[in-house]
């Protein structure tokens, strides 16, 4: 298409004016008489001619180069339609996508909080609901109870000895077995009851509306026996047991903090009876507990506060009557000027596990105190020391008895280590393996209480025992238990000492059938080390005529 140019517009124009100025000049010299009418007409036509020629001229190009705008315009309004439209196309289309993402994102995060609201209230490895639920249960239970004018259990339940199962099979078997039981467990239940995982390897039950005791009974005699089937676990088979406490709304409590508490007292009677077994909660029962609480919270800080001391029991050689050693024995009087026995204070620290470190420091002070004798004179008198099979279980026992022997140069043959007889001994691998590392250090190991407990030829032949030790059950000795440790001693080239000695005829009883050692109340009582006459000698006229009261 051909278009104007500033010059082809200028010529135009310059035409237009020549025409113009043709015509004009024709005008006035007709006006002044110079040209005729028809010239002048003639002039004008032919000025008329050429601006139409002229404005043909220039209006052709003029209306091409309106119609190249116009079309231009309406093709760059197209374009711009277009580009306007990709992009509110693409806008349109990443708002979409943002959406979707948002809304993707805001269901994942919902997903997400619902699983972990779900985690929170679940226990991961058994799949039963965790203890974070278990208090808004029980106030749950307790208000429909309320109304309904019912009553309901919580029933703590704990598997026995579950803590050794683990140290000999290792914690993935553990928990496999704590699967097994927790299918167990719920499979128990009713179908209007709770069971959930506390931690460890206790569990909460709660036993909803029942009529009568009986209901509980069963409910808790099931969860017993469905526990102590065998359980088959990497080629093995294990036996486990369950101990059960029960707390019954509303008598036993009327919030969820002591129907717990109670229950849990419960449970600990349950253990201390025997284990295997359910306890209901009484008043008795929580005393007890109560008087162990506080016994643990005493036994803190009694060594730091010196409240400990040892007393002494001389060991004597029945055939000669003469002081060969002594047993060391702990005696506590706590800072209320309390006078604790070991019976007592004993189980609550190997319950919790405060028995490690008096345990130590009746190892030292033993050891300090033997070695204080033999510089006095006499350098064969033995020491016997009670260990707990809870400190066998401790790592490096053996490490840390020979330490104390070798900073006080005293003799390993000189200190006897009484263990006393149970059968966790001989199924825990810790505790034979320091059995056996104690007896390598030349230390002799003495079975204490032999015949009270789970009595078996094993622990003679199978761990390195030296001594047997009867209990004072059996004493006076004229009976045939007794006589039966003591020839089944000889038999296995054992020793054999006797406690409980109180009378002439019973020494002279165990003398008779051979029994070398004797410790008891006709001897001497044990006493602090200030009374203790580590010379001192005995002969039945000496005894008969100083028979101590008791």
């Amino acid at each position: 298409m051909k278009l104007l140019n500033t010059e082809a517009i200028l010529t135009l124009c310059e035409n237009d004016i020549k025409s113009a100025d043709l015509a004009l000049n024709t005008l006035n010299r007709y006006q002044n008489g110079e040209v005729s009418l028809l010239a002048l007409q003639e002039q004008i036509m032919t000025a008329l001619s050429d601006f139409k020629n002229n404005s043909n001229k220039f209006e052709q190009p003029v209306e091409r180069t309106t119609n190249f705008v116009a079309k231009a315009t309406i093709w760059l309004i197209i374009l711009c339609s277009l580009i306007v439209l990709s992009i509110t196309l693409f806008i349109s289309i990443s708002v979409s996508r943002v959406l979707t993402k948002r809304e993707e994102t805001m269901k994942a995060l919902a997903q997400s909080e619902e699983h972990d609201r779900q985690l929170a209230y679940l226990d991961t490895l058994t799949g039963l609901p965790n203890r974070n639920i278990l208090e808004d249960n029980i106030t749950h239970a307790i208000s429909n109870a309320s109304r309904n004018h019912s009553i309901f259990a919580v029933m703590f339940i704990d598997l026995d000895q579950f803590k050794d199962i683990n140290d000999t099979l290792g914690h993935t078997i553990g928990d496999k077995l704590l699967v097994k039981m927790a299918n167990r467990i719920s499979l128990a239940m009713r179908d209007n009851d709770l069971v959930v995982r506390f931690g460890g390897d206790e569990f909460v039950a709660i036993i909803d509306c029942f009529d009568s005791v009986e209901t509980i009974d069963c409910v808790a005699t099931r969860i017993i026996e469905t526990i102590r089937k065998p359980v088959r676990l990497a080629d093995s088979e294990i036996l486990i047991t369950a101990s059960i406490g029960i707390a019954c709304y509303p008598e036993n409590g009327k919030d969820p903090t002591s129907l717990l508490k109670h229950a849990d007292t419960a449970l600990y009677q349950a253990k201390s009876a025997g284990k295997n077994q359910f306890q209901p909660y009484d008043s008795l029962s929580a005393s007890i507990q109560n008087r162990k609480l506080k016994i643990a919270k005493q036994l803190r800080n009694a060594i730091k506060n010196n409240e400990f001391s040892l007393v002494y029991q001389p060991i004597v050689q029945l055939s000669s009557g003469r002081t060969v050693g002594s047993e060391a024995l702990i005696r506590w009087t706590n800072a209320e000027n309390e006078t604790i026995g070991p019976d007592e204070f004993i189980p609550v620290a190997e319950h919790s596990g405060q028995i490690i470190e008096i345990g130590n420091w009746v190892l030292q002070k033993a050891c300090e105190q033997c070695k204080t004798w033999h510089s006095a004179g006499t350098m064969k008198h033995i020491m016997a020391i009670n260990v707990s099979s809870f400190q066998l279980k401790a790592p490096f026992f053996a490490k840390g008895l020979s330490d104390i022997l070798t900073s006080l140069s005293l003799p390993a043959e000189c200190i006897h280590i009484e263990i006393t007889e149970n059968i966790a001994i001989t199924e825990d691998k810790m505790s034979v393996s320091a059995l056996y590392e104690i007896s390598d250090l030349g230390i002799k190991l003495l079975l204490d209480d032999f015949g009270t407990g789970y009595s078996c030829l094993s622990y003679l032949k199978n761990l390195p025992f030296d001594i047997l030790k009867i209990d004072r059950s059996f004493m006076p000795a004229n009976n045939t238990i007794a006589s039966t440790i003591i020839a089944m001693g000889h038999e296995l080239k054992m020793e054999i000492i006797a406690e409980g000695i109180e009378t002439l005829d019973c020494y002279r009883f165990l003398n008779k059938l051979n029994c070398q050692y004797g410790q008891g109340y006709l001897f001497q009582k044990p006493v602090p080390p200030s009374k203790f006459d580590i010379f001192r000698q005995f002969n039945q006229e000496v005894l008969a005529c100083t028979l101590p009261n008791h």
